[in-house]
């Protein structure tokens, strides 16, 4: 099992933005420190009550703590930027991180966001599925002349080509079968491509989906991915008493904030706009000791067939102590268990 930091980079207006920038250069830091070989970001826009660090401006500013280490986005929610403007800033992390960069992308599931951009929410999916289609071409190509419904170029050259050739892996996102199966149709696992899975599905949805996109590469003849991230909501402590009673308000705001988005019912399926916080974590979280929170990640990888833990350990309002305590017992105690468990 090998292990990347997800930097939890919403935060909430009124904290000093500078501190929580050094904040997430020391998670890094102690991660690389304890084998963690990769560095993951998520994306949505700072506007009402979150601030969301941008997120290929932070990767660069994390890569001088990140040296061997993957930096990519997970997921960037790519129908809201111009796909040119976004492959030139993948290609400038590949070369700051010396051809490690990971573009991880989804169509999106917040309307506000795209009324925020002035983009149409009804035509995410054509934008996405253009957008990774040029950006494929824009990295392999020369002179790209692409006409599609929503982006058009003639002769397009992208000067600045990534340091991996012939482009950087993409991550797929997406929380339906539809989305699921669109990935498989998408990727190119010979090139390092795969889905990841939404961090706010419980473990028998992501177990379920995981079987539907290995069935969806083996319907195109492609070879299943052979970097395979799951992405979890992890906090690991004495116990799980602990973790509730340090972490659990900063875990009901992040998701109070989501839910009066139209996370549950308008991607998870759930009938109520916030669950109750028991509900919520149940089969959504691996919370508790050491040998709990390794018990549960060994089901969680045998189940899926993942060979990457994307770990998302911080939350809005979270003390900077508690997400490196969970960084720490996850390097030292948990992920030897669970390598063990698996051998």
């Amino acid at each position: 099992m090998r292990l990347s930091l997800f930097i939890g980079a919403e935060h909430r207006p009124t904290e000093s933005m500078a501190q929580r920038l050094s904040e997430h250069v020391e998670q890094v830091r102690l991660a690389r420190q304890l084998g963690f070989d990769g560095v993951s970001i998520g994306n949505h826009l700072s506007y009402g009550p979150t601030a969301w660090f941008p997120p290929f401006e932070t990767l660069m500013r994390l890569t001088a703590e990140a040296d061997g280490m993957s930096l990519g986005t997970c997921m960037l929610i790519l129908p809201l930027y111009d796909p040119f403007h976004v492959a030139e800033q993948v290609a400038l992390l590949d070369a700051a991180s010396g051809g490690r960069a990971i573009l991880g992308v989804a169509p999106g599931w917040q309307k506000d966001e795209f009324q925020v951009m002035g983009q149409d929410y009804g035509r995410r999916i054509g934008r996405y599925t253009e957008s990774i289609d040029l950006i494929k071409r824009l990295y392999t190509e020369e002179d790209v002349t692409f006409e599609g419904q929503h982006f058009r170029t003639s002769k397009l050259t992208l000067a600045m080509r990534p340091t991996r050739k012939p482009r950087p892996p993409l991550w797929l996102g997406g929380s339906v079968e539809n989305a699921v199966r669109r990935a498989g149709k998408i990727a190119e696992p010979v090139l390092g491509d795969t889905w990841v899975a939404s961090s706010h599905l419980k473990n028998h949805v992501i177990t379920e989906q995981a079987t539907v996109f290995k069935a969806a590469l083996a319907e195109q003849g492609k070879p299943a991915p052979t970097d395979f991230p799951v992405l979890r909501n992890i906090v690991v402590a004495a116990d799980r008493g602990t973790v509730i009673r340090e972490v659990g308000p900063a875990i009901a705001e992040s998701y109070r904030i989501l839910g009066d988005w139209g996370l549950f019912t308008g991607v998870v399926g759930d009938a109520r706009t916030h669950p109750e916080f028991e509900d919520l974590i149940a089969d959504r979280f691996i919370i508790g000791s050491p040998d709990e929170c390794a018990a549960q990640i060994t089901d969680l990888m045998r189940s899926t067939g993942c060979n990457r833990l994307v770990t998302r350990i911080q939350w809005v309002g979270m003390e900077h102590r508690y997400v490196m305590r969970t960084i720490e017992l996850l390097g030292n105690k948990v992920a030897p268990l669970v390598r063990k468990a698996l051998a």
